[in-house]
């Protein structure tokens, strides 16, 4: 069974099993500073619990959410086609964003799920405008979420969430900035911002 197996087969009662302290969603989300006419893309929005939040600060026709299991994509959209937003059922990893088109791109408790962690990184960068923000949020401690993962099914198990400090050291690599790093018994966030560098992406030296 891939991944997507995996989320396909849970779609329908995903909003039951899975529970988020929207206290602390508003929260994390508040800390995107996002402005009213910003481009925002929700990479791996599963049931979409993320795009009513941020439909609070950006119109929902400036929001993009992606996933690559269908059935949860659809549930999203079933869900929340009234905001206007736009969906995407598709790879994060391969899918051919254009380049700088995006004010915040978002990770909302979907990162452990990326294999090469600075792949995703480097990816979804070339996909911010410059100056635009990527965060990598979790409304749970990275000590909650991968006992979870280590205890569900064999396809997730292997699937973890790195110390914040690391991930924000991989987007040093690529020129992000970070500008707050939360790792502790309550949330996870990193935010980091693309400098305003003509020269784009830099691939970095092994």
């Amino acid at each position: 069974m891939s991944k997507e197996q995996f989320f396909n087969e849970r779609a329908e009662i995903w909003d039951e099993i899975s529970k988020y302290d929207m206290t602390k969603v508003d929260l994390l989300t508040r800390l995107l500073l996002i402005q009213e006419h910003d481009t925002v893309l929700d990479v791996g929005t599963g049931t979409g619990v993320l795009l009513p939040v941020l439909a609070k600060y950006t119109a929902g026709k400036n929001i993009t959410a992606i996933d690559s299991a269908e059935k949860m994509i659809a549930v999203a959209r079933r869900k929340f086609e009234s905001l206007g937003c736009s969906f995407i059922m598709g790879d994060a990893t391969l899918y051919p964003f254009p380049p700088e088109s995006y004010n915040v791109i978002v990770c909302y408790s979907v990162f452990p799920h990326f294999e090469d962690k600075l792949q995703i990184i480097m990816h979804l960068a070339e996909a911010l405008k410059k100056g635009g923000l990527l965060a990598v949020l979790h409304s749970s401690s990275k000590e909650k979420i991968n006992g979870v993962h280590v205890h569900a099914h064999r396809d997730v198990m292997m699937d973890s969430l790195p110390p914040a400090d690391a991930v924000a050291g991989l987007m040093r690599k690529l020129e992000l900035i970070p500008e707050a790093v939360i790792d502790n018994s309550a949330m996870y966030a990193v935010y980091a911002r693309r400098r305003w560098n003509p020269a784009g992406i830099r691939k970095p030296k092994d």
